[in-house]
């Protein structure tokens, strides 16, 4: 039986990894922060931004910081899925398995087009950015067997 070929994607609010089937462990294939991307720009409030004294007052923040940061996570999760298209494209993996917090999987799922969603075999609704490589195959344990 023929051992499919495994493309992962794990991402975050702050970044994402590509990695592939590389027995006995998975292999890194690209790695970016959010960050490495000019157009995107996580801004959260300053605690000045708490002052609540009114429209006019130091430190008072008239925008939406939850809509802004959401307007990060759209154009973080478009060059996600940039680099996931790339990567699939060049035809050697068989299938794709997501792992990614919540926020950023709804996003990821809006952003992605319906040719590449449906070679998504699995997804896995937790952030796994920190665990290394060579960790990374017990999360993915039932997928791989599948």
């Amino acid at each position: 039986m023929k051992k499919l070929r495994t493309l992962y994607l794990i991402a975050s609010e702050d970044g994402f990894r590509l990695l592939h089937t590389h027995d006995p462990d998975l292999a890194e294939i690209e790695v970016k922060a959010a960050g490495d991307f000019s157009d995107v720009a996580y801004s959260y409030p300053s605690e000045q931004s708490h002052n609540h004294g009114g429209p006019g007052a130091p430190g008072f923040d008239t925008g939406a910081p939850a809509n802004r940061v959401e307007q990060e996570r759209i154009r973080f999760a478009r060059h996600i899925v940039a680099a996931l298209q790339t990567e699939w494209a060049k035809g050697v993996h068989d299938r794709i398995v997501i792992s990614v917090g919540p926020k950023m999987l709804g996003q990821l799922r809006d952003e992605m087009p319906k040719a590449l969603h449906a070679h998504v075999a699995a997804e896995l609704h937790k952030d796994l950015m920190k665990v290394p490589a060579h960790e990374m195959a017990s999360h993915f344990r039932e997928v791989s067997e599948a």
